[in-house]
């Protein structure tokens, strides 16, 4: 487990969601000691405070509906969830399938293994994000990619342009105006759809 990893658990904003008893004070205590800022809910509460990085969340059956709710209302870029079962019948594991955990904790709760679980889910979390990223970047850039090749061929087509000339056209084009070639393919494309969307009849 790196350093650094371990200092990023340092001030960890993290919400525990676990009945007020024994066993949720251990939590609440061990997670403190190791440095984590800690709040607490219960019952399941209909969606999350906007600051939690980290959710410990008790997954049961019973709770199967709040649970649900509280998913729901989860944003694009939900928190590192990290689940506490005491079962692990069936349905429970379809509910921490659905949640999304990146780590499960099993009841009764043990000091042992809480910093290991709470780092790993936490490095797993932050390493899909930059993957997510990087995905996002790539799909703007085919989509740039391919807006500026159609613009191309309307220029080639439209001009009598080669391939050349067009795109040395948009980026004259780009940089007269102090924006990325893209942005200049874009409004050629939808100038041309514009012009080619079919009339309404009379």
């Amino acid at each position: 487990m790196s350093v650094a990893l371990l200092r990023d658990l340092l001030g960890l904003k993290v919400l525990v969601v676990h009945p007020p008893d024994e066993e949720g004070a251990f939590l609440v205590d061990h997670l403190r000691r190791i440095g984590c800022m800690v709040t607490t809910l219960w019952p399941v509460p209909a969606e999350l405070p906007a600051n939690a990085e980290v959710v410990l969340l008790t997954i049961a059956v019973e709770y199967r509906a709040g649970i649900e709710r509280l998913l729901k209302s989860l944003g694009p870029v939900p928190p590192t969830i990290i689940a506490i079962v005491g079962y692990e019948d069936p349905g429970t594991l379809q509910i921490v399938l659905e949640s999304g955990a990146f780590a499960v904790l099993e009841k009764p709760l043990k000091p042992f293994g809480l910093l290991t679980n709470l780092a790993i889910a936490r490095s797993l979390w932050l390493e899909r994000q930059r993957l997510l990223k990087e995905a996002r970047k790539l799909r703007r850039k085919m989509v740039g990619e391919q807006t500026l090749a159609r613009a191309k061929a309307i220029l080639m087509a439209s001009k009598s342009l080669s391939e050349n000339e067009a795109h040395q056209f948009i980026r004259r084009q780009a940089m007269a105006r102090r924006v990325p070639m893209e942005e200049i393919a874009a409004a050629i494309v939808k100038t041309e759809d514009l012009l080619t969307l079919p009339r309404k009849a009379d």
